[in-house]
């Protein structure tokens, strides 16, 4: 399936939606009355789109049943690199401590979901706003260092290009907060 956006929306083309969702007197109808939006015209060698989100529930569910939810951003299969897991293995902190192997763990997923972020970003245009959602979605071990809002995990990313991993390591390790006065 290819939705495209057009103006912001996400949109289904009419060779997908009669495809067995809907059929083509129906939708042409349901155009008629206002009920679905074409967002643009098909002719010339160009497809006819259709706001997802015009649809109907249950066609909506049906095209989200047969071509996935466009809305729900994937991260796919996530693992650390080693370069990553020998960066934070070799941190010492100012007390003289290595970072235990938890904390290396999640730095390192860390790292690799915050790569997985600036590729969907760069190269497939996913907004910030639904790669937060995805990344509030993960199990906890892989976000337990991510920020969750969207200006956030944006800020994250670009001190992770301009800094590496160092940026994901917590100040609080070594600092004197604790320390009675």
């Amino acid at each position: 399936m290819s939705m495209e956006t057009v103006n912001g929306k996400t949109c289904i083309s009419y060779a997908e939606l009669t495809d067995g969702i809907i059929t083509a007197s129906n939708l042409k109808a349901m155009v008629r009355r206002g009920k679905i939006r074409q967002v643009r015209l098909g002719g010339n060698g160009r497809t006819a789109l259709y706001d997802l989100e015009s649809l109907p529930m249950r066609v909506q569910i049906d095209v989200f049943h047969r071509y996935g939810n466009p809305y729900i951003v994937s991260f796919g299969e996530i693992a650390p690199k080693s370069s990553d897991i020998a960066y934070y293995s070799c941190i010492v902190l100012p007390n003289g401590k290595k970072l235990s192997q938890e904390y290396i763990e999640k730095y390192s997923y860390g790292c690799a979901v915050l790569s997985r972020c600036i590729e969907l970003h760069s190269i497939e245009n996913v907004t910030w706003e639904k790669l937060a959602e995805a990344v509030r979605r993960l199990s906890a071990k892989y976000k337990s260092c991510l920020p969750k809002s969207a200006a956030g995990l944006r800020r994250k990313a670009h001190n992770y290009i301009n800094n590496g991993a160092a940026c994901l390591v917590s100040l609080k390790f070594g600092n004197s907060n604790a320390s009675k006065l």
